[in-house]
């Protein structure tokens, strides 16, 4: 039982277990409605049929008396009513004086007269002033039930009074020949304790109710935020799955902290998953390494025996001037040969870096010394945003001015109709930065993945070593390099490299 509930949804475990806490109120107003109410009217019956004896007994005993001494009609004469009022005196006194508490009266419409006997309370005796008082005062409050039993001439038993002073009655009309003669009824005050025992009864009740409605509603109002919570948590784990960059939204409470360690978790599983890859390709760097130092050193004799041939073809035929053309076609792409040969070298065979305390700001402005031109031949708008003030960065200057004019040369091969490059210094915690944007069409989402693997390029004419260098000698610095950001409206490559620490300056000087 338990393993099937535990295999439900989390909505309805969490609906089964309010269903459950509201079993106890529902239980106990069931109880109310069914067996403490069968109670009260139990109670009521008992006073009703015992007050209803009464005033049959005495109904019976004056109609018995119209029929002997009225013939066919009643006629209220003063002496008619005189003796009907014996006739109740000698019916209802004994039962009003053997039943102490309950009270017996007749009243007559025509005349108005009432009769009362016995008392709901001990009284002392009272003098005629007071009886009359009484009289009134008891018709005041059989009044609406006079009415009643007069519009409908059938028995009537209620309650009457207020909360502490209820009394119980019961009321029959006294008929003669199909004609209303009387009314005579009995009545009883109820134990203050019943009545308080109904009205808190009827405020539990009510009350019951109302905590019924409010804690379903508010069981309801909590698991559909639970429920909705959950199934953001579950959309947002399922998005992992297939971008681990996207996060789950920040939430409140117990929920909240959940969210935050599984966005830690994913967190620690990107940290995780970059160390993997960089880890892989260092280790195929590596080998790629050895490769390149091979072909490179193969690759280079040749074309040194290539040049000195071109070099002493020149010297012995310089008269010929047919073939100085194509000794200096030769000799330019013997030189473009050794450039490459020399990164292959570069990048299989990095020497360590010799570091000192460097100005990237005066760095800078030495790259774009050489470079400016090619940036106004290209049509190409500066825009220079150095931090005053920017703390010397740890690095060897000339292989990280090699990583600047590659990244400026990427910038204007990636806006041939011209553009914008902003260059931008910035410190970071213990890292000097260095932001290149431009303003070209972007990298392609596919390319994005492998633009710092060597031999990798987007251009016809690329060796796909530059950033590949570029990133090399970054790392070797023990910084980082990546895209800060690409769109169509193009791209921000990031260069962060470490600053030098106080005690690491004093050691320079």
């Amino acid at each position: 039982m338990l393993r099937i509930f535990k295999n439900t949804s989390f909505a309805t475990q969490i609906m089964v277990t309010v269903s459950a806490i509201l079993l106890i109120p529902i239980l106990v107003m069931v109880y109310d409605i069914f067996f403490s109410g069968a109670k009260d009217e139990i109670l009521l019956k008992t006073k009703e049929e015992r007050l209803g004896t009464m005033v049959k007994t005495t109904v019976r005993e004056l109609n018995e008396y119209l029929n002997q001494a009225q013939g066919d009609r009643f006629a209220a004469s003063s002496n008619n009513v005189h003796v009907l009022a014996g006739a109740f005196k000698k019916s209802a006194k004994p039962l009003a004086d053997a039943n102490p508490g309950v009270r017996l009266g007749l009243y007559i419409p025509e005349t108005k007269d009432l009769y009362v006997y016995g008392f709901l309370h001990q009284y002392r005796p009272q003098t005629p002033e007071e009886k009359k008082a009484r009289e009134q005062r008891i018709l005041n409050e059989a009044s609406s039930g006079i009415t009643a039993v007069t519009a409908t001439k059938e028995p009537l038993s209620r309650i009457t009074g207020s909360l502490g002073d209820q009394t119980f009655e019961y009321l029959m009309p006294v008929m003669h020949k199909g004609r209303l003669v009387a009314i005579a009824w009995a009545d009883e005050q109820v134990h203050p304790v019943f009545a308080q025992s109904r009205q808190f009864s009827l405020v539990a009740r009510y009350l019951t109710l109302f905590g019924l409605i409010f804690g379903l509603g508010a069981a309801l109002y909590v698991i559909h935020n639970l429920a909705s919570e959950v199934q953001v948590i579950k959309k947002g784990l399922l998005g992992m799955e297939e971008d681990i960059e996207k996060r789950l939204p920040a939430m409140p409470g117990e929920i909240g902290e959940v969210v935050q360690a599984i966005n830690n978790m994913a967190d620690s599983l990107k940290e995780k998953k970059r160390l993997e890859e960089e880890l892989m390709r260092s280790e195929r760097l590596v080998a790629l390494g050895r490769l390149v130092t091979g072909v490179a050193h193969e690759l280079r004799n040749p074309l040194g025996i290539v040049k000195a041939t071109v070099q002493v073809m020149e010297g012995e035929f310089k008269s010929l001037q047919e073939i100085k053309e194509y000794t200096r076609v030769i000799c330019e792409q013997i030189d473009r040969g050794n450039k490459v040969v020399q990164e292959l070298l570069d990048f299989g065979r990095p020497s360590k870096p010799i570091v000192s305390p460097t100005d990237l700001n005066v760095l800078l402005e030495s790259v774009l010394t050489f470079t400016y031109p090619m940036l106004r031949q290209n049509k190409i708008e500066l825009e220079k945003s150095f931090a005053s003030a920017l703390p010397p960065a740890a690095i060897d200057a000339d292989r990280i001015k090699q990583v600047f004019v590659n990244l400026i040369l990427n910038a204007i091969q990636a806006m041939p109709g011209g553009g914008k490059l902003t260059i931008q210094t910035r410190t970071d915690k213990d890292t000097v930065q260095v932001c290149f944007t431009d303003t070209g069409k972007g990298i392609e989402p596919q390319d994005l993945a492998r633009i710092f693997d060597p031999f990798y390029s987007t251009k016809e004419d690329g060796s796909g070593l530059g950033l590949a260098i570029s990133h090399q000698i970054v790392h070797l610095h023990g910084g980082k390099i990546w895209v800060t950001e690409t769109s169509s409206a193009g791209t921000t490559f990031t260069v962060s490299l470490p600053q030098i620490q106080p005690e690491g300056r004093e050691c320079f000087q």
